[in-house]
């Protein structure tokens, strides 16, 4: 066997470009839902699915039946999830990059609403990882701060796990978000928090 040879192929290559004809072969409709499940992840639970899309969990089995059916994702006992991590990506790159971030900050936007304050630590890495990739987007002072101490939030849980380039991430996303005179406005968060 001529391992280059076979390399230089790019069967990998083709099998992206296969799902991704398959992808575009769905309705519009379905695509939609498959390109803001690939937001998600690999796998999203039926919960998340729920708030993201405003659907109830029938109607989300009956959005992704048509992907379900093509074998791009399967029914799992708690969501959804894609056949392949390839599958997903060749999803996500179907989203033209300019429209990426609003649509994670849209995703994020309705998970913090929709989220319990009770369970807001459980799922702050899924929250704040969807406003991050849509962090330039957010421009009104309220919902800086916000985003702010859902980093802040998110940074403290990090670092609690050790995970401490996780947790600089965090901070450093959210203490940019806060404006040039936090100092005097925001003297309290500052303190509070590990950007000093």
């Amino acid at each position: 066997w001529d391992l280059g040879r076979i390399r230089s192929k790019g069967y990998t290559d083709n099998v992206v470009d296969l799902m991704v004809g398959r992808l575009k072969r769905l309705s519009d409709s379905s695509q939609g839902r498959v390109k803001q499940l690939a937001c998600l992840g690999i796998a999203a639970e039926f919960a998340t699915l729920t708030l993201v899309h405003g659907l109830s969990e029938e109607e989300i089995h009956a959005a992704f039946w048509e992907a379900v059916r093509m074998e791009l994702i399967v029914r799992q006992d708690g969501g959804y999830a894609f056949v392949h991590d390839r599958v997903q990506e060749a999803a996500y790159g179907l989203i033209p990059e300019g429209e990426r971030p609003a649509i994670h900050l849209r995703i994020g936007r309705v998970l913090a609403d929709q989220t319990p304050s009770e369970k807001l630590e459980t799922h702050i890495f899924e929250i704040v990882n969807q406003l991050n990739r849509g962090l330039r987007l957010v421009t009104s002072p309220e919902e800086q701060e916000r985003v702010s101490r859902l980093n802040l939030i998110a940074g403290e849980r990090a670092k609690a796990s050790t995970a401490y380039a996780s947790a600089l991430a965090y901070f450093s996303a959210g203490r940019i978000l806060l404006p040039d005179d936090a100092w005097e406005q925001r003297y309290t968060l500052l303190v509070s928090s590990n950007w000093i």
